[in-house]
């Protein structure tokens, strides 16, 4: 995705750094790019770890050891171990604060270790330092319920497990949503570890927690973009199942899938069965779109956003980017649009009210493009561009 205003900022401000050996502290001066920041003052590592002063209030935003290693920068990190920097680095927010606290008091460091969510979900409450240090001294349980967390044992066995490459807005959600709902909580103690892939299906398709597709994900290296792919993948296969109105036993077989491939397989042997039903339902035959090449629509399409009226374009698109588009039916609020650009042909589907008034206020409800590939960054930054100032022409 493109970066935002702020990490602009944030790049930005490595380059604005001072290291001062004989203080052993590094300046940070927010003055030019985020003037109410002023200059902040971070001791080194070894500083940290002798201090006794109270730790400062820190600004929150800054995610210094997100930042590029510029040489000023790059002296005051040298001392921090690399585990260190690489745990506080997970967050988007409180990385100064962890540090701190990692630096002066063992026992934080000993939790960052362990279970550095909940390090993190501790540096972002309003507790005071001694508060704090009183809670370290005390059971996980009793950590976990002062976060706002179930302060119980399958709490801190569930953090423990966890194995995340990074942390942002939606994987904490999805970390309270499993900690928040006994019964995936419990179904998730069986997990020897948990990556952002199994935390993303337990969040949200906990009828697969344990089942042979969680277990072997779990065991998967992943990235972020993987995981926006397993679930997109999923909902895909389960709205098809639902469509199609397939036994229980057939939609059963998702979770006894091993690899996402297998899912992959399994969602287009269900597409293939979708067209002449959908046909049908719209008072159609499947042969005239069989009769009719569905290259004719990849001939008819350009940069420019087309909408695609009839019913029978709606089955060569999904025949052509293998996505199901007919899930969604043809209703009066829903508009399927599709154009082409260097990385191929890519449709979305857009809820309006009216739908002839596409000018009005309207939601993106899914994108896809060839081989049901989710949109790049290029894809989402034009389509919004394009929605915002211009009408698509009818086809």
């Amino acid at each position: 995705m493109p970066l935002t205003a702020e990490e602009l900022k944030q790049k930005q401000l490595a380059q604005h750094c001072y290291w001062d050996e004989s203080e052993q502290t590094l300046w940070i001066d927010c003055r030019k790019l985020v003037h109410e920041l002023g200059v902040v003052e971070v001791p080194s590592w070894d500083a940290l770890t002798m201090s006794s002063i109270a730790i400062p209030n820190y600004p929150s935003q800054l995610k210094v050891l997100a930042w590029s290693n510029y040489s000023q920068i790059s002296y005051w990190r040298k001392q921090i171990p690399q585990w260190v920097q690489d745990s506080c680095a997970l967050f988007p927010t409180h990385q100064l604060k962890l540090l701190h606290y990692a630096g002066k008091y063992p026992q934080v460091l000993e939790l960052l270790d362990h279970a550095p969510m909940l390090a993190w979900r501790l540096m972002a409450t309003s507790l005071e330092e001694p508060e704090i240090v009183a809670l370290m001294s005390g059971k996980r349980q009793d950590i976990v319920t002062q976060v706002g967390w179930p302060g119980k044992h399958e709490t801190v066995k569930f953090l423990r497990n966890l194995r995340l490459r990074m942390v942002n807005e939606k994987i904490a959600e999805q970390v309270e949503i499993c900690l928040m709902d006994d019964k995936r909580l419990t179904a998730l103690q069986s997990l020897p570890r948990i990556n952002s892939m199994a935390l993303s299906l337990a969040a949200y398709f906990p009828e697969l927690i344990g089942s042979g597709l969680h277990l072997a994900l779990a065991q998967l290296p992943c990235r972020p973009m993987q995981c926006q792919s397993m679930v997109a993948l999923l909902e895909d296969a389960y709205t098809l199942a639902e469509w199609l109105k397939l036994e229980t036993i057939e939609v059963d077989k998702i979770g006894h899938c091993r690899y996402l491939v297998e899912v992959t397989d399994l969602y287009q042997k269900w597409l293939a069965m979708g067209p002449k039903v959908f046909a049908m339902k719209n008072a159609g035959s499947i042969k005239e779109i069989i009769e009719t090449s569905y290259l004719a629509l990849k001939l008819r399409l350009s940069s420019e956003l087309t909408v695609l009226n009839d019913w029978q374009d709606w089955i060569r698109l999904s025949n052509l980017q293998e996505h199901a588009w007919w899930t969604s039916e043809m209703l009066e609020e829903h508009s399927l649009l599709a154009w082409q650009d260097a990385d191929g042909l890519w449709g979305v589907l857009i809820q309006t009210q009216p739908k002839d008034d596409l000018s009005a206020a309207h939601k993106i409800i899914r994108v896809r493009g060839e081989e049901n590939v989710l949109p790049g960054a290029k894809q989402l930054s034009d389509l919004h561009l394009w929605l915002a100032n211009s009408l698509p022409k009818s086809d």
